[in-house]
């Protein structure tokens, strides 16, 4: 803030939108969500022209700062443009709902998308699983996995560790091994905290304990020997 009021007050040197994007970007980061709206608004101010990154950012900054009302709000003021075509901007949105409890904002933008000719990607779909687990509709997740790759989205390793967790909560076992095989043959890894659930529904008799060779073949090899991963 200091190096952005020096140039300010230099008169030959005046911040462009890449200065203000940052700006912005380090006043959400550090949750001075104020600031960073009056900065936004200094910046319009000037007759900057805000891009698409700058959009991106303050949607963001203000999804992850719990004002997901001013968010959507600012993205429906921005009317007809590139963002609107952007799946990033709907995946930032439809978190930032979901997030803040406003799930049924979530699912209706997420609905919208196909209508607008957009593809959701597999950080739409996982944001969408992870949603659906918060909410507590198990079955809606497992459709929804079966979609995603019905459409020929395939699941990364983040999505597959969500619903190994969310599908664990739900002691929904037939699932937590499908997905356990699948992750082996795709050449995916399990987390800490993921492997630390499964273990504990092992030991507590929730799970086979026959799973646990499977779980060491997705284990990364160097953290074969923590201390998480002893029975």
């Amino acid at each position: 803030m200091h190096l952005f009021h020096e140039i300010t007050k230099k008169g030959g040197i005046q911040p462009n939108v890449i200065t203000y994007s940052t700006m912005l970007q380090g006043l959400f980061k550090a949750r001075r969500c104020e600031a960073a709206c009056k900065l936004f608004n200094k910046m319009q101010a000037h007759n900057l022209i805000p891009d698409e990154i700058t959009y991106t950012i303050v949607l963001e900054g203000l999804c992850n700062n719990n004002q997901v009302e001013k968010a959507l709000s600012l993205f429906y003021l921005i009317g007809d443009n590139k963002l609107n075509s952007n799946i990033k901007v709907y995946n930032i949105l439809i978190d930032g709902a979901s997030k803040n409890g406003k799930f049924d904002i979530a699912r209706n933008i997420f609905n919208d998308l196909t209508g607008k000719g957009l593809q959701p990607d597999v950080r739409t779909y996982t944001v969408m699983i992870k949603g659906v687990f918060r909410e507590g509709v198990f079955g809606e997740a497992k459709e929804m996995f079966f979609e995603m790759e019905k459409r020929g989205c395939s699941p990364d390793d983040v999505t597959y560790r969500i619903l190994l967790q969310g599908f664990l909560k739900n002691q929904q076992h037939d699932m937590v091994e499908m997905l356990l095989h699948e992750m082996e043959g795709k050449g995916f890894s399990l987390d800490a905290s993921t492997v630390e659930m499964l273990l504990h529904y092992i030991k507590t008799s929730c799970l086979d304990a026959s799973l646990l060779k499977l779980i060491g073949k997705l284990v990364p090899k160097e953290a074969v020997d923590a201390p998480c991963f002893t029975v």
